[in-house]
């Protein structure tokens, strides 16, 4: 299984070369999240949303063959102990739709990053990822314009835990606006470097 780098978010991709070459799950489950970002969140339709992933949730609970567009999720899903913290990965995302209530949204997001990295504890790795940043991430990939609410709750601490994630935060506070302007891949990439030499 080789995922493209275009089903993942560049931050994951620069993870995934640094950590995780040789780990097909957790790469796996960065094109899970990247997914469920992008396609699953909910935006208008929240029925649509729910019919979509009931539909993710029956791929993963049956027995016989997942459907072809999810054949990179295979890793997770060949893994018995891992694919019940898939179930409880899907559940906890299908609650986090909620945006005017920050106080709960934030909530059931930490336990979606929770999950999260109970599944890459499984693969025995000592990584884990911040849950500001996965909801930096979150509405960043999704496109929905709510990050400006959060920003003061989120981002008063930082509590990152790995570099690439920190810097990515930092970086889109200091140089985006909340209107969906692109990150700079190039200029995230030298801002990691000069952070990277610092260390």
């Amino acid at each position: 299984m080789i995922i493209n780098s275009r089903d993942l978010f560049f931050v994951r991709k620069i993870q995934v070369n640094f950590y995780f070459k040789k780990n097909k799950i957790v790469q796996s489950l960065f094109f899970l999240e990247n997914m469920l970002f992008k396609t699953y969140a909910v935006k208008n339709e929240v029925f649509l949303s729910n019919i979509k992933l009931k539909w993710l949730y029956d791929q993963f609970t049956k027995s016989g063959q997942i459907d072809k567009s999810l054949s990179n999720l295979k890793p997770l899903l060949d893994n018995k102990k891992i694919k019940k913290y898939l179930i409880n990965l899907l559940q906890d995302f299908s609650k986090v739709n909620n945006f005017s209530d920050k106080k709960n949204f934030i909530k059931t997001f930490k336990k979606f990053n929770s999950t999260f990295n109970k599944i890459i504890i499984l693969t025995n790795e000592k990584f884990s990822t911040s849950c500001e940043f996965q909801i930096l991430n979150f509405f960043y990939i999704s496109k929905i314009n709510e990050i400006k609410k959060y920003k003061e709750i989120l981002f008063k601490t930082k509590k990152t835990v790995d570099i690439a994630e920190s810097v990515f935060i930092d970086f889109f506070f200091k140089k985006c606006d909340f209107n969906f302007t692109k990150v700079s891949k190039f200029q995230y990439l030298f801002n990691l470097l000069k952070e990277l030499i610092k260390r």
